[in-house]
């Protein structure tokens, strides 16, 4: 009888096995129920939600992502320190057509989800401190532990 003198992964090697379809699954449930927060901010409008999300990031993409000073969900960063977005710069960034955003865009106005100023559109501080809105960010964090704890639990590694 011969043996593998190779040992498998579980037996001590330093490989750990792949589980990358598991990683797979435990993210796209990840970004299944935020898909589903985000319509559901946007009274079932999947896609007018990643525009909003697109937008509000887009005003603030240029403050420091780790000591803004707005950090907290309630300090988002003011009116003042926004900064406009075109509607051609959103649909770029979702890969939406031009179109198809401006419609969004649209609907948003019209709703005082955003409003127009010279450079383009702006989430005003108001709409983005909602209650509703700080609701699903606290919604999205405990999501987004569950997808770390599911993905240390499965044995993968994070860093």
């Amino acid at each position: 009888m011969t043996t593998d003198p190779t040992p498998s992964p579980r037996e001590g090697s330093a490989d750990p096995p792949d589980k990358t379809r598991l990683a797979s699954r435990l993210s796209a449930d990840y970004l299944l129920r935020s898909l589903k927060m985000i319509g559901e901010l946007a009274d079932g409008e999947l896609i007018t939600g990643l525009v909003n999300m697109a937008l509000v990031q887009a005003n603030v993409s240029h403050l420091d992502r780790v000591a803004s000073g707005f950090d907290g969900i309630d300090t988002p960063p003011p009116d003042e320190v926004r900064r406009p977005v075109s509607i051609l710069a959103l649909s770029a960034n979702l890969g939406l057509p031009y179109e198809t955003t401006r419609r969004h865009v649209a609907k948003m106005v019209a709703s005082g989800q955003c409003v127009r100023v010279k450079g383009g559109i702006v989430a005003p501080t108001a709409v983005v401190a909602d209650p509703r809105r700080s609701g699903m960010l606290e919604a999205n964090l405990m999501n987004l532990r569950r997808l770390f704890r599911n993905l240390r639990a499965a044995g993968i590694k994070l860093d």
